[in-house]
Order: structure tokens, then C-alpha cells, then sequence
């Protein structure tokens, strides 16, 4: 595989939510988006670059809101049951739950004007373009392996998804998630991995994977921590690959791209079809160059097969599919994982504690 730069060469955009905003009222929107946090002011500053380009050769000015902080999930969790005339012209957003509602991608259904953008073959392999050219695959999430040497202590260092089911590894293992404090549920945490892992493994595999993991906390803290003596980390941590990346200690630790695939979250967008040639310059801003150098530099690597490095040589992908998605309501799935996930890991945290 190919080594990207050194951490000190990538770009951190944002490492906080910004403060909470009124949500925008979504009537004649023509542009909805939000993007992970350690993407959102370049995002936003290409985007304003954008408009104020179709200002100046047009003369209109597009409506655009994109959301930051708090406000993630709002209005994005009303779409499904807005009115036509409440759903912005185009969206811009991470896989998520909340906007795969039939009745909603409906709406964003491709028409005979809609441009489909290529790919690059690793996500081709890995199914990641919507066959139905709904949601419009412009960039890719990916979940890699950060592994402590010294902690390996003479184990193998896991090489692929199903190695982390292994009884070795017994409270070995962090990913992402937040709460307050030890005496209440997480707050937040990485669904998206549970859901996939109970997919693809089942409720046992799941469980297992439960009983090694030590606890949940915040990627960036888990990446500071990495490669140190600290007890809130173990031997293997799973982290989206910009936060590996930047994990400081080199000489100890080393990323681990999982040789079957990373588990990747898409990022895509949808456009109405009456909405198709009058907002083409937004639609080519989020698939094209500018945009894909940043996401590059960033680890977030861009689908265009156009620009260059996005991922590392022979890097696979892998995730739950269209398929799946489509015949699955994934709120529901998602708690399901989450709960026997949480089941799991709270008789095994019990039986040690009292052991």
C-alpha cells in the first residue's frame, strides 16, 4: 500500500461542533448539506465560492443553508414527511437513516437530464454508487484499524474484520462514542459500525466483538491517546482513517487498512429532477477537483477516479449495500445492533468487575 503524508502535512479543518444555529426553514431551499466536522469550513468556503460564481455569471442567487453543530440531524430527520414544496432542491450528506425513506428518494428519483458521475474502481467493487442513481456517491468515509505494537504482545495483529471476534482480544478494543460519565448510557457512539457488524456477522458475532471492546470515547481522544500507557486505550482501536492518520506516535503504533475492505460510510448528494440544470454547477463543485484535493489531504478520499491518491494501492471497501438498505428500515436495525451490542458489553464489563 501506498503511505500518505506524514500527520503534520494533513489538513484539520475543525476538531469541535460549531455553536448551535437556528435550523433553517426549508422552503424553497436550493441547497441542503452538512459533511463530517473535520470537513465543514472548507466545504462551506468552496460552496460560497460556488454560488457567488453562479451570481456573477447569472445574476440569481442560490439559497443555500449548510448545517453545523447541533443542528446535524434537523431538518435532515423531517424530510421524509415534508411537503414537495419543503424539500430543497439538492442534498448533500453522509449514508444515514433519515434519508433513505422510499418516499423521499423518490422525490429525488434521477430524470433524463441527470448526471451520473464516474467512479473510482474501488468503490465500483465495493458497491458503493447507488444502482438506482439516487444517492450520487461523491466521497467515502473510511473505518480502519489503528494498532499499538506494544500492546500486541505477541499477538498477530488483526488483518481483517472477523479477527476482532477473537477471545484474544478480550478488552483490547475502543471505537467511537461519548456519555457524559460512567454512570449513564452513551450518548453517542459509531451506529453505523454496530449495524454492519450485526449484518454481517449476526447477534453472536456482534456480542463477541462486544466482549472485546474495553470502552467507547471520542476518536480524536482515542487517537491522541494511542501508542501511550494510557488504560482509557488497548491494542486495537477502530478510528475513520483521517484520525489514525494524525495518531502522533509512529515509532508504536501503525495503521491497519483491513484486508477485507474498510468498512466505508458514503457521502453522496441528490437533486431533484426538475432541479437538474439549474443547480449543475453545485452538483459539479461536490464531485470535482477542488473539492476532491481537499478531501484527499483530509482522508476523506473522493470517488472521482480523476483524483489522484485517493486511496491506497489495492485499498478495498466494504459495507452493508444498496440491497440492504433498501429492504431494511435502518433506524430500527441500527437500535437493534445497538442494543444487543450494549447488552453484551455491559454482562461482560459486570463479570469482570465482579471477578
Amino acid at each position: 500500500m501506498t503511505r500518505l503524508p506524514s500527520p503534520a502535512t494533513l489538513t484539520i479543518l475543525e476538531s469541535s461542533a460549531d455553536p448551535v444555529r437556528p435550523v433553517p426553514d426549508t422552503r424553497h431551499l436550493d441547497f441542503l448539506g452538512r459533511m463530517p466536522i473535520p470537513l465543514r469550513r472548507a466545504f462551506k468556503a468552496g460552496l460560497d465560492r460556488t454560488v457567488a460564481d453562479h451570481r456573477a455569471a447569472t445574476g440569481v442567487n442560490l439559497d443555500c443553508s449548510f448545517l453545523s453543530g447541533a443542528e446535524w440531524y434537523k431538518p435532515f430527520d423531517a424530510l421524509a414527511t415534508a411537503n414537495e414544496e419543503h424539500l430543497p432542491g439538492m442534498l448533500v450528506t453522509t449514508f444515514h437513516h433519515d434519508i433513505l425513506a422510499p418516499g423521499l428518494l423518490a422525490r429525488y428519483a434521477p430524470g433524463p437530464s441527470a448526471r451520473q458521475p464516474n467512479f473510482h474502481p474501488a468503490c465500483t467493487a465495493a458497491g458503493l454508487p447507488d444502482p438506482e442513481g439516487v444517492f450520487r456517491l461523491f466521497a467515502a468515509i473510511p473505518f480502519v484499524f489503528l494498532v499499538d505494537e506494544k500492546r500486541l504482545k505477541g499477538r498477530p495483529a488483526p488483518r481483517a474484520w472477523d479477527d476482532l471476534l477473537d477471545p484474544i482480544w478480550t478488552d483490547d478494543i475502543v471505537f467511537g462514542g461519548w456519555r457524559p460519565n460512567g454512570q449513564v448510557p452513551y450518548q453517542d457512539y459509531n451506529s453505523y459500525l454496530l449495524l454492519s457488524l450485526r449484518r454481517e456477522y449476526g447477534d453472536d458475532g456482534l456480542a463477541a466483538f462486544a466482549v472485546n471492546v474495553r470502552h467507547l470515547q471520542h476518536n480524536i481522544r482515542t487517537a491522541t491517546q494511542a501508542g501511550s500507557n494510557s488504560r482509557d486505550v488497548g491494542a486495537i482501536a477502530i478510528l475513520p482513517w483521517l484520525q489514525a492518520e494524525l495518531s502522533p506516535r509512529r515509532e508504536r503504533i501503525r495503521v491497519v487498512w483491513p484486508e477485507d475492505g474498510a468498512l466505508t460510510m458514503p457521502i453522496g448528494y441528490l437533486v431533484k429532477p426538475e432541479a437538474e440544470t439549474r443547480l449543475w454547477q453545485l452538483a459539479d463543485y461536490v464531485s470535482g477537483v477542488e473539492l476532491g484535493r481537499t478531501l484527499v489531504r483530509n482522508c476523506y478520499p473522493p470517488s472521482n477516479p480523476a483524483i489522484p491518491g485517493a486511496f491506497p494501492a489495492g485499498a478495498k471497501l466494504k459495507w452493508p449495500g444498496w440491497d440492504y438498505a433498501r429492504t431494511h428500515d435502518l433506524a430500527t436495525e441500527s437500535k437493534r445492533a445497538a442494543d444487543k451490542f450494549f447488552t453484551a458489553w455491559n454482562e461482560a464489563h459486570e463479570v469482570r468487575e465482579c471477578g
